[in-house]
């Protein structure tokens, strides 16, 4: 990051301009960013959640690729006028990845193609089960099961745990909040490049997370109940990936729900066929992917998946540096397959399938139809990513003959626990909005608090109702003039915009109380900057509740929707 400025001795403000610029290297052909903002705040200790970030003004979300910034370039993040203070913390603000847009922020290298960013699906084996976000989809399922199910065709909801991925990084931690409202992380440690299922429960994985809890501050009051789950759990597991489907039943088993394993031998041998199929032309599937990604271009939307030259939609297993197998990218090249530097031949690999049919395993370009070749899926409930990438396989679907079931987007949750409740109702709010607008939301109670916002109202009405009359006097005058009225309207109104947020960050100044409140609710409701489903593990509202009260509330999620639920 590189900034400058000009300070006013009159006005004691200055001009922040912050520019980005990167170093080469790392292993990537393309790193794209989409950048909302740029922030900046005074206090060394401020966090995600802190009100007082200052944010600099920009043109608008830019998608920047760092790998192009070399030899010195620079990229104009933006620039704003700000009180002469020491800035001691700075932060760039993402843009989401969204179902139209899943690509705003990717990775791109040659074996894979271009790849979104942190956007983990919701049936990976987590640590503490992941987010809130897990058991909100195993939930949709419970319910569409059940409303679809008839005695004459029974439906069963299935969690297909992704035992198969090796993406340790997303499901190595947990966040919980504690009773101070202070966010913690608990974290083990995990080898890279191994199948979550392949990963043993080692006894100072369980360690490491009753550590993390005993840090807690103050310690949680239902503790001992989570510990005593958590261990009995581990009692009936060999390995990470066991133990998050030994809690998933503690918490959902009278649901009727099954937790399938696919790197279970039984179960794997019997998606040998959909395999043996995609070695015998490894590059029709990859090439379906992409060729709807194109489609999805010209219609105007960014596809999820994109499978590099050579890359095929299967992994293999290979001896690692220690006792387990890493899992790495097949490529097509030159009548046969090259993984981690290893040349094998199609009859090498179909040998492999005969003796182990987990040393193979799809990529996510195959591995839904992996799924629902081996069960009879009437509806597949996915999350926003998973709902953007499946949109580019239809044609493999195909390709091996297997039905593409009915896409559902599962149903999200909130958890609103009581301290969070009662300042939401203090100050009028509802999670949803705070979730949409925390800053606006704080700019509305403070103006109202203090009297000004009735001040903005009337100045706003009383401009109104001048540019009405004006625009009625212009009309009867000169109608071409009516454009030259209407811009003047927008510039006042920019300014009046202005006026009330600075009026509000004043406020906001002076009225500490309200601002300490509003960050708290951000706490619970916006960690790291997320909705509280993609960020706290459920284990955060046990360990204050208790594991009951968690289960009712689960059992009020629905099989759509947003839902909040208040413990």
């Amino acid at each position: 990051m590189a900034g400058c400025g000009g300070i006013d001795p009159e006005e004691g403000d200055a001009t922040l301009r912050v520019a980005l610029a990167s170093a080469s290297g790392c292993g990537y052909s393309n790193v794209h960013l989409t950048i909302d903002s740029v922030q900046v705040h005074e206090s060394p200790l401020a966090t995600e959640n802190s009100l007082g970030w200052r944010v600099l003004a920009a043109p608008s979300p830019s998608r920047i690729d760092l790998m192009r910034l070399d030899n010195g370039a620079l990229a104009d993040l933006g620039s704003a006028t700000v009180p002469s203070a020491r800035y001691r913390k700075l932060r760039l603000v993402l843009a989401p990845n969204t179902a139209s847009e899943p690509l705003r922020n990717s990775v791109t290298t040659p074996e894979q193609g271009e790849t979104a960013l942190a956007m983990p699906a919701p049936q990976q084996a987590g640590l503490l089960l992941g987010p809130m976000y897990t058991l909100a989809k195993a939930m949709t399922a419970v319910r569409l099961a059940a409303r679809l199910s008839t005695e004459e065709r029974p439906v069963v909801p299935v969690f297909w745990v992704a035992t198969q991925d090796h993406d340790v990084a997303e499901v190595d931690h947990a966040y919980l909040l504690d009773g101070s409202e202070t966010l913690r992380r608990a974290q083990v440690a995990l080898p890279e490049g191994v199948a979550v299922g392949r990963l043993p429960l080692r006894p100072d994985m369980l360690a490491a997370v009753e550590g993390s809890l005993a840090a807690h501050t103050p310690r949680p009051p239902c503790e001992g109940e989570v510990v005593a789950l958590l261990r009995g759990a581990a009692e009936r597991s060999r390995g990470f990936a066991d133990w998050f489907a030994a809690q998933l039943y503690r918490l959902l088993g009278d649901t009727g729900i099954v937790v399938v394993d696919p790197l279970e031998p039984a179960v794997a041998a019997l998606f040998v066929g959909v395999l043996e199929r995609e070695l015998a032309d490894p590059l029709a599937g990859p090439a379906r992917v992409n060729e709807a990604g194109k489609g999805l271009r010209r219609l105007g939307f960014a596809p999820q998946l994109g499978r590099g030259e050579g890359a095929t939609n299967l992994f293999v297993e290979l001896p690692g540096d220690g006792e387990l197998p890493r899992r790495q990218l097949l490529r097509a090249e030159d009548g046969a397959f090259v993984a981690g530097g290893v040349r094998l031949t199609r009859e090498d690999l179909l040998a492999r399938l005969r003796d182990d049919p987990t040393s193979l395993t799809p990529a996510a370009g195959l591995r839904p139809v992996v799924q629902d070749a081996l069960l009879p899926t009437a509806v597949a409930v996915l999350g926003p990513g998973e709902l953007a990438y499946v949109a580019q396989l239809r044609g493999v679907y195909e390709l091996h003959g297997v039905p593409m079931p009915l896409a559902w987007p599962r149903a999200t949750v909130t958890v609103i626990e009581p301290a969070a409740a009662r300042l939401l109702a203090v100050h009028g709010l509802t999670a949803a909005r705070l979730r949409d607008d925390p800053e606006g939301e704080l700019e509305r109670v403070l103006l109202a608090r203090h009297g000004a916002a009735s001040a903005f109202n009337r100045a706003t009405n009383a401009v109104e109702k001048a540019f009405d009359e004006l625009l009625a006097e212009v009309d009867a005058i000169d109608p071409t003039l009516r454009g030259t009225v209407k811009r003047g309207r927008r510039n006042l109104d920019v300014t009046l915009s202005r006026l009330r947020g600075k009026t509000a960050a004043a406020l906001a100044r002076r009225d500490a109380e309200t601002r300490r409140q509003f960050e708290r609710l951000r706490a619970h409701l916006l960690p790291l900057g997320q909705p509280a489903e993609r960020v706290l593990s459920p284990y955060s509202h046990a360990l204050k509740f208790g594991v009951a009260p968690l289960q009712d509330r689960l059992a009020l999620i629905g099989e759509s929707g947003d839902h909040e639920v208040r413990l």
